[in-house]
């Protein structure tokens, strides 16, 4: 946030009423005095009198705007905002039409009208980033050019032909009407009762209001008649092999314990009719004798076995039943879900160039594992069947062209997928396999709301998928809403756990020597090796990635601020072995599949240890190896007690500072509550209540 606030200052124009020299150059003038109200104006002591007229109102902008050109180049907020480029960067007015924004469709202009709107809902017509109006031009094919404003109200001009001008007009007023919430009509349920035949009563101080248990009971018998309407859906496509069903259950036992330890339950209730738990496929062949295609594309890329969570996960998804996927980053999830969905979209009643949209919904965190499970699914050609990967900072106009020629699998991240829902581009009613993968991380990021937002009007009997490399609370709660009757695979502990095959180094610096000790770390690579080196801000990875840069290192850097051509070109010459070292925030944590990196470097321990498991799972992928160097300073004695946890489960050195930065935290939690209650009890951040105190009182 502070960053933001730094930025957005730094950004500010800064308009002051006093004349400006005609030339564009900027002239600094000291004030000795230091006087607010003379800064910036030299020696003239009343700058309203120069312009002849002491009206603040009217003449420092009619006189000083009009008469002086090098005012308006140097800011006005006014015409000159105009003639300097102000709207060239993206205003919603003039530069929308200097700056090519009304140059990507060929709309003759036609005829003119104007129209005037109140000034307050001139946003609903440009929408955010100018997405709306974009619609609208696209839609009507005609033009809409934003004018000026008097105030209360803003002149709208519309140009092109007489059918355009009145659709963009009829457009521009539907959105303008305020929002009044429509009360549907029933029919009576009782001949006698003749004021029955709305949703509204008298409460008990006999003012009418809405009878929300009758509006719901109707709501509730719509959306029913709406779900018979739709077509049914085919969810059961296996066909179990003799040698699986004949496995018994201790071999089936045996089998999950030496394959990673996987269990196998229902999640919620074990009801009773619900069919018994499969058993687990051991060859491609067990699971997809039906489907020599998709055989056929599995060979291509060189498997030689299922992985545990593909083994147990085959049978259940292609069954048709939920499923819940609880398993380490990089252990095969991805194809787990990916060949079912597959089966599922080619196997329906409706042919899918009859189908009203896609039939498969995976939704993804974070832009880069959404376009790693594009990049997955674009290698099993498989009935010519086509995705489409839908996230924000990619080319939205684009994206809406190719749902609207027709995809079957639509790969989204939340935002991205909810701004088409809602804007009608997609309807979440006709997907009926739906992936929520990384379901932890999405909740983490807090876009619980948008997932529950965009999955409203989802029909009953779909098929849902989840992914989670942990269990929390949260992902619980969705399960609950989305899933029926769900099968929970867990491969390993639900305890938090590291890969592995990761070699887990742990290393105690202070907070000005990390970087110098990652350089040293860096000057001592093998020319072989790939890291990527995770930091805790985005302004720091910048700062990494160009102190590298000056020391002659080359390297790519990743992280929110980048464009998404730039953040996909890095993460490109990563893979392709063009550069070696990826300096990144915890938008890389997740999705990044490099198959050659060998280490993970933490300059800055992540906030949530589940992070850190993520950063370790970059490497030591596939059954490679890899390493993970942590620089811990005296502020991450908090995170202690859990990483001595994961470093035990993994099997790993555990340090004795570690031990008694641990045991230093627990004891100073002790004293506190002690004293009354932590921070709270002691002033907030300052005194001994305060997270810099904190870090200075531990010493090692």
């Amino acid at each position: 946030m502070a960053d933001w606030d730094d930025e957005w200052q730094e950004d500010q124009v800064v308009v002051t009423p006093a004349p400006r020299p005609p030339q564009n150059t900027r002239v600094y003038r000291p004030n000795p005095g230091g006087s607010r109200d003379n800064r910036g104006y030299s020696d003239r002591s009343n700058w309203r009198e120069t312009r002849g007229n002491d009206n603040r109102s009217t003449n420092w902008r009619d006189q000083s705007d009009r008469n002086n050109p090098g005012f308006r180049n140097q800011g006005s907020r006014d015409q000159g905002f105009r003639d300097q480029g102000f709207r060239d960067q993206g205003s919603r007015d003039q530069g929308f039409r200097d700056q090519g924004f009304r140059n990507r469709r060929n709309i003759p202009e036609g005829n003119k009208k104007t129209i005037t709107v109140p000034s307050h809902k001139v946003g609903r017509i440009i929408g955010k980033g100018g997405s709306k109006i974009r619609d609208l031009e696209y839609e009507s094919e005609a033009k809409i050019q934003i004018g000026d404003s008097n105030g209360a109200l803003t002149n709208i001009t519309l140009l092109g032909e007489d059918a355009s001008i009145a659709k963009v007009e009829d457009m521009i007023n539907s959105l303008l009407e305020d929002y009044k919430p429509a009360v549907p009509k029933v029919n009576s349920c009782t001949a006698d009762n003749n004021t029955s035949d709305d949703f509204f009563k008298s409460n008990e101080a006999g003012v009418e209001v809405i009878d929300w248990d009758k509006l719901n009971a109707h709501y509730e018998e719509q959306q029913k008649i709406r779900y018979e309407q739709l077509p049914p859906i085919i969810k059961d496509f296996y066909k179990e092999d003799p040698q699986v069903a004949a496995m018994s259950p201790k071999e089936v036992k045996h089998w999950r314990l030496t394959n990673n330890d996987i269990q196998v339950k229902r999640t919620f209730d074990d009801k009773p009719g619900l069919k018994p738990i499969p058993n687990p496929v051991v060859t491609f062949d067990q699971a997809f004798q039906h489907f020599p295609e998709i055989l056929e594309e599995i060979r291509k890329q060189g498997f030689e076995r299922p992985s545990p969570i593909q083994s147990q996960a085959w049978p259940i998804l292609l069954r048709g039943e939920d499923m819940i996927g609880i398993a380490q980053t990089g252990t095969g999830k991805t194809l787990a879900f990916l060949l079912p969905a597959l089966i599922h979209i080619d196997g329906q009643t409706v042919p899918r160039d009859q189908r009203d949209g896609p039939t498969v919904l995976i939704l993804a965190p974070t832009r880069e594992l959404a376009l790693q499970i594009e990049k997955e699914v674009s290698k099993y050609k498989y009935k010519n069947i086509k995705s489409v990967c839908l996230y924000g900072g990619g080319d939205r106009k684009e994206q809406i062209k190719v749902v609207a020629k027709g995809v079957d699998i639509v790969i989204a991240t939340p935002g991205r997928l909810n701004d088409l829902i809602v804007t009608g581009h997609l309807n979440i009613i006709n997907f009926s396999y739906i992936v929520l993968d990384e379901a932890d991380r999405m909740l983490d990021m807090g876009f619980e709301p948008q997932i529950r937002k965009s999955l409203f009007d989802v029909r009953p009997d779909k098929q849902v998928v989840m992914t989670s490399a942990t269990w929390p609370n949260g992902v619980r709660r969705l399960a609950e809403s989305y899933m029926k009757d769900p099968i929970q695979v867990n491969v390993g502990s639900l305890d938090l756990a590291a890969v592995h095959t990761v070699t887990q180094q742990i290393s105690f610096v202070d907070e000005d020597d990390k970087e110098e000790a990652l350089y040293e770390f860096i000057r001592n690579m093998e020319s072989s090796d790939k890291v990527i080196i995770f930091c805790g801000k985005k302004a720091t990875a910048t700062h990494i990635t160009t102190e590298l840069a000056m020391r002659g290192i080359e390297a790519q850097s990743l992280h929110g601020d980048r464009d998404q051509s730039d953040r996909e070109a890095a993460l490109s010459e990563m893979v392709e072995g063009t550069v070696n070292i990826l300096v990144a925030t915890d938008v890389a944590s997740r999705g990044i599949d490099i198959k050659d990196l060998t280490h993970v470097v933490n300059l800055d321990f992540p906030r949530h240890i589940e992070e850190y498991v993520h950063r370790v799972g970059r490497t030591g992928r596939a059954g490679r190896t890899g390493v993970s160097l942590s620089f811990i300073s005296r502020k991450d004695w908090g995170h202690a007690r859990e990483l001595i946890k994961i470093l035990e489960e993994a099997n790993q050195e555990v340090p004795d500072e570690l031990q008694q930065m641990a045991e230093r935290f627990e004891a100073m939690k002790l004293r506190r509550d002690k004293e009354g209650g932590g921070n709270r009890g002691r002033g907030g951040r300052g005194g001994r209540g305060g997270g810099r105190d904190r870090g200075d009182r531990f010493m090692f």
